[in-house]
């Protein structure tokens, strides 16, 4: 810290430290957005469609979402 500036020195002033205690999470999932209920039916039936385990993957999580 001694070859910190004095300017800088008087700037750790302003600097407060302080510990926040974690209580609850609240996530969310979000793929995209401005699209409605018949959009969505349609790209999970495209994503079932096409196959593979992402593309399945996906569209059964985007069922699990409230519309």
């Amino acid at each position: 810290m001694e070859d910190l500036s004095q300017k800088t020195m008087i700037q750790t002033r302003g600097i407060v430290a302080f510990e926040i205690e974690i209580t609850e999470v609240q996530a969310t999932k979000k793929t995209s957005q401005n699209r409605d209920d018949f959009k969505d039916k349609d790209i999970i039936a495209e994503l079932e469609k096409r196959g593979g385990n992402k593309s399945v993957t996906l569209a059964s999580e985007m069922k699990k979402c409230p519309q």
